[in-house]
């Protein structure tokens, strides 16, 4: 009789392995999905923040801007006047407001930036003399301004003179302070305007006036600098020079902006309280209020603004709907202060603009440089507002 030794069994049937590879396979995949959603849920995180911190540095930067604005050209004799000058980079002349902060000025001054976004000039000094001027206290003489204090002026500052009774056009032009003397009372300018009477006013702008003008260009927000380039040459705008219009703030794709204005009582004095938000620029051809250009400026109290932020990542799923909005976008007339015409946020430039996040980001940004001017009842032209 023949016996046969008995072998263990070793290893893993062919069925075993199959099912085993399954499960891994199952494990792999839903690692792979778990690592893709976390990957996604990064980039929206990382998009919004980056949306935030962008929209952030913009507003940021505009609202320091415009806070200073109106420094220096607040004077009721010279605010609302044009200035003419020649800029330091390509030497060009050009004639730019002397106000604060206009909304959308003509293309000709800042050309339009991307579809559906407005345009700002910001215009303020650095001068460390009288927001008054200085008033001459005897004729002038081409390259020299006798005036009453020479130590409010420094070699290289930036001035204008006006005469004592505004005119009509009121357009100026500026002069370089080239020496201030120790003793006496003529300060030297280049080139100087010969002829001004006792009682004439010397604006000083300071050593390096500013003069900005902001625009979304190409989903980004870019700045000109108004006293070294011409930043109405549209060769610059378009395609957008890098050099001249210089990005500040990446992915914004819209910039939009409101006068806060006190039309209270236009036939008696200001209430120094802002009745009404538009886009309607003080003094312009659509001012309809009937005030004198200083007046309608005076009432001009704050500028009310917002940009929208998108993230940089494309996302296939669509996640915005409807077009962000902000307060200016919604037409009340009811209640004071009033909207009377919707500004709001039209993105439909791009197809694929629901395909991006966004923040939007506000503010409203007082004209403190011109509110306390507001107040003045008749000076070097004033007759209250």
């Amino acid at each position: 009789m023949c016996t046969h030794a008995s072998r263990s069994q070793k290893g893993f049937s062919l069925v075993e392995v199959m099912v085993a590879l399954a499960i891994g396979m199952a494990t792999v995949v839903i690692m792979l999905q778990m690592l893709s959603n976390s990957e996604a849920s990064k980039r929206t995180a990382g998009g919004g923040n980056d949306a935030q911190m962008n929209g952030t540095l913009a507003l940021f930067n505009l609202e320091r801007d415009i806070q200073a604005s109106g420094y220096g050209i607040n004077s009721f004799n010279v605010v609302g006047c044009s200035v003419t000058y020649t800029t330091s980079a390509d030497s060009t002349s050009v004639t730019i407001p002397l106000a604060p902060t206009t909304i959308n000025p003509p293309t000709a001054q800042v050309p339009a930036g991307d579809a559906n976004t407005d345009t700002l000039l910001v215009v303020y000094g650095n001068g460390s003399g009288s927001a008054e001027g200085d008033p001459l206290i005897s004729n002038s003489t081409a390259g020299s301004y006798p005036v009453s204090t020479t130590s409010s002026f420094n070699v290289g500052d930036i001035v204008m003179a006006q005469a004592s009774v505004r005119p009509t056009p009121c357009t100026l032009t500026t002069d370089v302070v080239t020496n201030v003397p120790t003793s006496g009372s003529n300060i030297s300018v280049q080139p100087g305007v010969s002829g001004l009477g006792v009682g004439a006013i010397i604006y000083n702008l300071g050593n390096a006036p500013v003069a900005h003008a902001y625009a979304v260009r190409n989903g980004n927000l870019t700045m000109c600098d108004y006293s070294a380039y011409n930043c109405g040459n549209a060769a610059y705008a378009n395609p957008v020079n890098s050099t001249v219009w210089v990005p500040i703030a990446n992915n914004i794709v819209a910039l939009r902006a409101q006068y806060g204005r006190d039309n209270n009582n236009l036939a008696s004095t200001m209430t120094g309280v802002v009745s009404t938000y538009n886009q309607i620029t003080p003094a312009s051809t659509a001012d309809t209020s009937g005030l004198s250009p200083f007046c309608s400026w005076a009432r001009t109290l704050s500028v009310r603004m917002a940009v929208v932020a998108r993230s940089a990542a494309y996302d296939k799923t669509s996640p915005t709907g409807t077009a962000p909005t902000w307060t200016g976008a919604t037409v009340s007339t009811a209640t004071s202060p009033t909207n009377p015409s919707a500004v709001s946020f039209d993105l439909s430039g791009d197809a694929n603009w629901q395909n991006y996040r966004y923040k939007t980001l506000e503010t409203t940004v007082p004209l403190r440089n011109s509110i306390w001017q507001g107040g003045q009842a008749s000076y070097q032209g004033g007759t209250g507002c």
